[in-house]
């Protein structure tokens, strides 16, 4: 088994269900080192796209896997179907309560793999091996595990914290162009809602970002991995300071399944999201032109993004559905400033739907 390429950062998220988030290049090669499981068995998920680092996951466990399975990775495969062919081959290959899932791959792989281990015998550890930018600086962290349903995404889930997770960045070299800018979407809005210097710093290196240089991007990723650790710590359940990381995402959840899931990525989806967000902030938080320019300036480097549906008729039934709607209206998180980031009860579906007929990025 080879030796990391350079020593990983590790970033905790304490509680009473623990992960510890390793960052560094060469780490899948010595997954083993690091993947927990309390009886020592592994069943092995990975998404079809990410055979290369199954592979070598695989390769770096103690012993062949319990279960060896490959699974469709994109939004149409989140689904309680996917779950229940996760579920059967599982309970096929003679899964035991202390075993361990590892999923290996995107966001919607480590959803499907993460819900599965939380529901099966009464819940699993799992390990989450994120091979997109999206997995890595977002969908992999906190415990949030789900799959879509008709009415809406991410509609039907459940908190289930993976012991371990292994960022690393060498897995994005290969990354489609769009995906990979997609997912940094979800980088960069971390630092947005509460780390400016993170946000100066990444502001600055966006295009050694886009262009995949080692430092930079590590620096991005963990940086990002340390704000969602230190926010799911003080929230594990998603009632205060953790719904700061929805920023973007109430009226990007509503583009992205107008959209059917197949017209924006989850990224791009989220990005015009912050773009409606930097409408209502400056209205009702006083966001500044020039922080509002600035995030607009980054979204604008990681694009051009394709454009969403802006019909009100087609988002106005999302977004009384979305998984943040109280009697009050529908919460959003707006930006008081780069770096400062707050939860607003009362913004209503309305207010959505105008910013949304008015959002930009340029």
């Amino acid at each position: 088994m080879s030796a990391p390429r350079e020593e990983p950062e590790r970033i905790e998220t304490p509680g009473t269900a623990p992960s510890t988030i390793w960052v560094g290049a060469g780490l899948l090669d010595a997954a083993g080192r690091y993947l927990a499981s309390p009886s020592g068995r592994f069943l092995l998920i990975g998404a079809a796209s990410a055979r290369p680092w199954t592979e070598r996951v695989r390769a770096a466990l103690p012993a062949p896997p319990l279960l060896d399975l490959t699974i469709a990775d994109g939004e149409p495969a989140k689904t309680l179907a996917s779950v229940d062919g996760i579920a059967e081959a599982a309970f096929a290959a003679g899964i035991r309560r202390d075993d361990a899932i590892v999923a290996v791959g995107g966001g919607v792989v480590t959803d499907l793999a993460g819900f599965a281990a939380a529901i099966l015998l009464r819940g699993v550890a799992w390990n989450a091996v994120p091979t997109t930018t999206a997995g890595m600086a977002d969908a992999a962290i906190g415990g949030k595990t789900a799959v879509n349903h008709a009415r809406g995404k991410n509609l039907l889930g459940a908190f289930h914290p993976p012991r371990t997770i292994l960022v690393d960045p060498l897995c994005l070299v290969s990354l489609p162009d769009r995906d990979y800018a997609a997912g940094l979407v979800e980088a960069y809005k971390a630092a947005w809602i509460a780390d400016a210097a993170l946000s100066a710093r990444a502001g600055a290196a966006l295009a050694a970002i886009r262009a995949r240089e080692p430092g930079p991007l590590r620096d991005l990723l963990a940086g990002a991995a340390r704000v969602k650790a230190r926010l799911v710590s003080e929230d594990a359940r998603d009632a205060g300071a953790r719904r700061l990381l929805n920023f973007g995402h109430t009226l990007g959840h509503a583009l992205e399944a107008a959209g059917g899931y197949g017209t924006l990525r989850h990224g791009e989806a989220v990005a015009w999201g912050i773009a409606a967000a930097l409408e209502i902030s400056r209205r009702r938080a006083g966001l500044s032109e020039s922080d509002a320019d600035a995030v607009r300036a980054v979204l604008r480097g990681l694009g051009p993004f394709p454009a969403p549906v802006r019909d009100p008729s087609v988002l106005r039934p999302f977004l009384s559905l979305d998984k943040k709607a109280t009697s009050r209206g529908t919460a959003g998180i707006l930006l008081e400033g780069i770096g400062r980031a707050r939860v607003e009860e009362t913004v209503s579906a309305e207010e959505w739907l105008q910013a949304a007929a008015i959002m930009s990025l340029s």
